[in-house]
């Protein structure tokens, strides 16, 4: 899916996280595909993914919604989308998949070399790989990069600018805390991939190079 290919920010941050799709495909293995993606979300709760959503019922890791409540709801076509924060979380999470073998499509994207090296690594030939070419045209209309680097996290783009910098100037005033803010940037998220603890180090470091009079 090529609306996780266009994350910003960090290099640092960036190679540590990684996105991961399970994608019942129409005509392949859409049908009977319920039973075999409620098994595999079973298993991605207790690998520690930093968020994660069921289409059946769009509702993030964080919305208060009980993993019961979203196990139930999976259906024939229900997709799967998360983000881990963790090399090791996600390459235990791949192995688990290559032993459940159910036969879904699985996607895994970030950053390139970070993503090549865990599929040697488990011995996985990618069937494609999609490439993010950047941006092009009037990249003066667009955010800054450092207002970017958060929305550029929700692949739908539900994550506002205004939203981000109505976060740091109640972090600014002393009003919320850092997790209270990722929380609150993560909320409008209806894929569920945007990762609130690298929201953390990004607002940290952000916070001290902001004016209020900026907002």
């Amino acid at each position: 899916m090529t609306h996780s290919l266009h994350r910003e920010g960090p290099l640092d941050l960036l190679e540590k996280e990684f996105v991961l799709f399970i994608y019942p495909a129409r005509g392949f293995n859409y049908e009977g595909s319920g039973p075999k993606v409620r098994r595999l979300l079973e298993m991605l709760y207790t690998q520690g993914p930093v968020n994660l959503i069921a289409t059946s019922l769009r509702q993030n890791l964080y919305s208060g919604v009980r993993a019961e409540e979203v196990l139930q709801s999976i259906k024939d076509g229900t997709k799967v989308f998360c983000v881990f924060n963790d090399r090791e979380k996600i390459k235990n999470t791949l192995r688990r998949i290559m032993e459940m073998d159910e036969g879904i499509s699985i996607m895994v994207s970030g950053v390139i070399e970070r993503v090549r090296e865990l599929a040697t690594e488990l011995g996985l030939t990618p069937h494609t790989i999609n490439l993010s070419l950047g941006i092009h045209g009037r990249k003066d209309r667009l955010p800054p990069p450092d207002i970017r680097q958060f929305t550029t996290m929700c692949g739908h783009g539900m994550v506002s600018p205004g939203l981000v910098r109505d976060v740091l100037r109640r972090l600014k005033k002393g009003q919320i805390n850092l997790w209270e803010g990722s929380l609150i940037l993560a909320g409008p998220c209806t894929c569920g991939i945007y990762n609130p603890e690298r929201s953390v180090a990004m607002l940290k470091d952000l916070i001290p190079l902001y004016q209020r009079i900026r907002f």
